[in-house]
This record gives structure tokens, sequence and C-alpha cells, in this order.
């Protein structure tokens, strides 16, 4: 939890954080392995609506009918939230988790860099999404990132050759992850490091370093560090009720935020997160976001991200956010062992679903997890005739 793991939850080390045993506890205690940086929350909170009480839904899967905990058993959650507008329609924790408890985004924590791109943008500390990387970084020539636009690796199209291969023990993100718990910091420079396997802006490849590299340009570009600039430009505005944090790659002032993965947030804030993005970026009649940087950067924009074109399955590809197909446009964030942000506009819909898979992707789970917030979407738009 927020305030330290019980006396009954295990999280292991540095290292072994993500094993079977201790995945449970650990992700919702990362604190306690990791030095953090502070994001202070909102004076007042954007209320959301308790509960009237269970929601009676169900849905079909492989042949069986199921409700939302046979849902959280069968898919190992460790916390679910559903928010309709917003009223609060479920939420439940699990796995030795509770309200306080402060869960790792791993890569749902790609859409919260985008977004803070996007605001520096409209800020005009950033000119234009085709300035090119190295315009803001000029320590990038001579890599992978030297020809790349900003737009680029917001598509993960940089051409980097690195590779997001988990079960590789000498793939990219091997080495990322082995300089994550070390914590000695040079997270930004291993991820420059890489050379060109493709042309910028031709192809898709899903890589941790490039939102790594976002991170430098946005704190290079606004001359704040990024969780001090998230505080003041997002978590503050779009009323958080809880302070987030967010894990350094070593410890003090000279840690570095890690982009690719590293928040700490708790359910109702990623709640409320989602909520911001469903509503165009607007809560209580404020604009907190961009006007339109939402529905932008949830669009697939050029062929190489376009729904169907990224590899296997149907999704596509946005700035940083993960495109479902369907009329609603809808989209999530999704990070390693089952964590998901899904938001259908359309219908005012978000669910938050935090996980501790055995493994860091589970397709059957992941299938799941798609098909239960297709059915509840149908659920919601069939309530709404």
């Amino acid at each position: 939890m927020a305030g330290g793991a019980s006396a009954q939850e295990q999280v292991g080390v540095r290292g072994t954080w993500g094993a079977p045993d201790n995945a449970p506890g650990a992700f919702h205690n990362m604190e306690e392995l990791f030095p953090s940086r502070r994001i202070a929350p909102a004076a007042v909170a954007l209320p959301l609506k308790e509960p009237a009480g269970p929601l009676g839904f169900t849905y079909s899967y492989n042949g069986k009918t199921k409700n939302l905990e046979d849902f959280a058993a069968d898919t190992r959650s460790s916390g679910l939230l559903i928010l309709h507008g917003d009223q609060i329609l479920h939420e439940r924790y699990y796995m030795g988790a509770a309200p306080d408890s402060r869960f790792v985004s791993f890569s749902v924590g790609k859409s919260f860099v985008s977004t803070l791109i996007g605001i520096a943008l409209a800020e005009g500390k950033i000119r234009s999404l085709d300035d090119r990387m190295i315009d803001y970084l000029p320590e990038l020539k001579g890599g992978a990132y030297e020809k790349t636009t900003i737009k680029d690796v917001l598509e993960m199209s940089s051409g980097t050759e690195f590779d997001e291969e988990y079960t590789s023990p000498k793939s990219g993100i091997a080495g990322f992850l082995g300089r994550f718990d070390a914590n000695q910091g040079g997270l930004y420079d291993f991820s420059r490091q890489f050379k060109s396997a493709h042309a910028p802006g031709a192809r898709f490849n899903y890589a941790s370093a490039d939102t790594e590299i976002l991170g430098a340009l946005l704190a290079k570009a606004t001359g704040a560090r990024p969780a001090d600039y998230m505080a003041e430009k997002l978590w503050k505005p779009m009323g958080a009720e809880s302070e987030a944090r967010w894990i350094l790659d070593q410890p003090g002032d000279a840690g570095r935020e890690v982009a690719a993965g590293g928040l700490l947030i708790r359910l109702r804030d990623y709640a409320r997160f989602g909520y911001l993005a469903a509503h165009d970026g607007m809560v209580d009649g404020r604009q907190v976001l961009p006007k339109g940087w939402i529905a932008l950067a949830t669009q697939p924009q050029r062929a190489q991200v376009q729904y169907g074109k990224l590899g296997d399955g149907p999704l596509g590809y946005g700035y940083q956010w993960w495109l479902i197909p369907g009329p609603d446009r809808a989209f999530t964030g999704e990070g390693i062992y089952g964590q998901f942000l899904m938001v259908n506009p359309e219908l005012d819909l978000v669910v938050v679903k935090t996980s501790a898979w055995t493994a860091a992707w589970d397709d059957p789970m992941a299938l799941e997890t798609f098909a239960m917030f297709d059915a509840l979407s149908a659920q919601v738009r069939a309530g709404k005739r």
C-alpha cells in the first residue's frame, strides 16, 4: 500500500519484482524498491460518485457466462474500476491492494508522457511535432534518433533497432530493465545508443527506448523535471485526489523519471485521467488539455500505424495510445503484466485494470480483457438507447 507493504505481502528485491510470487505485492509497492519523485495532487479533487450498488453485468467468453469477480480472478486482477461519466459503477481491490495503493503503470505511463508532450506543444515549449529530435537534444546526433521527428517517436516509428522482446536475454528491453533494476542512472544514454534499422516513419516498432527519449525531450523543452511539470500542468488541474510518484533511474536530484513506464498512481486517479481523456481534456468546464489533442493522439495518423497494420491483431496506434477498432473510437493504455486504462469517449466509459500476470504478456488474458470491455461497452450503449 501507499503507506508500505503489509507484513503478509512479498515484494522481492530489484530484479525479482516480476516473479510470480512477488508481483502481486510488488506492483503496488514499487516505491519501496525504487526511489521516486512526488507528483502533488489538487487542492480540491474532481468528485466521483460512489457506486450505488453491485453492478449487474455479465459477459460470455469461451462458452461461459462470467461476472466481474470471475473476470478479476481469471485475469489475475489486482484492481478493477469502472467509471461511467463521473459515476463509479464498480471498484474492487485484490492481491492485498487497497484504495490507497499506488499501482505501477508500466507502459500505461507512456500515454501520460504523450499527454505532457501535447501540453508542452500547446504552450510553445515544443514548436512542432515535425521538428527533429536533435533540434532539442543535439546529443542524439549519430544514432537512431538523428533524423527522427517528434511525431515519428510518438508513433513508435523512430526506426531504432531497439527490440521489445521480453523473453530474450539479449534484447533491447532486457538491457533496459537491467539498468532499471541497477538504479544507477543511464536509461536515457542506453536508449539513445541504438542505431537505425528502418527509415524514420516507415515502420511501427514498439520500443520503450522511444518513450525514454520523449521524457528527455520533455525535460529539455520545458526546463522542468517531468514529475514537477506533470504536477503543475496535469495532476493538479485535472483534480487528482492523491499524490502520485514517478520512479527515478537513480536516487537524488540526478535521477531521471523513467518515462517508459514508472508512474505510481491510485486507481481512482487513473480513472480521473481516463475521464479527462474521454472529455477532450475538459473537466468542470475547464480546458485542462489542449482542445483536440486527445482526438489527434488517439487516431492513426499514417499508414504504418493503421488498424490491423501493427503486426498480429486488429489494433492501431496513435501517440503512445493503442487504438481499438470500432465506431466509438475507443483507445487504451497498456502495460506489461496486465495494466490497462481503457477509454470509450463516445460512451463516456473508462475501465482501469491493474494486474499481476505471471509473464510480461499473456495473450489469453489480454483477449479476455478486450472481450469484457467490448461486452461492457455494448451494455452501456444499449442503455443509452
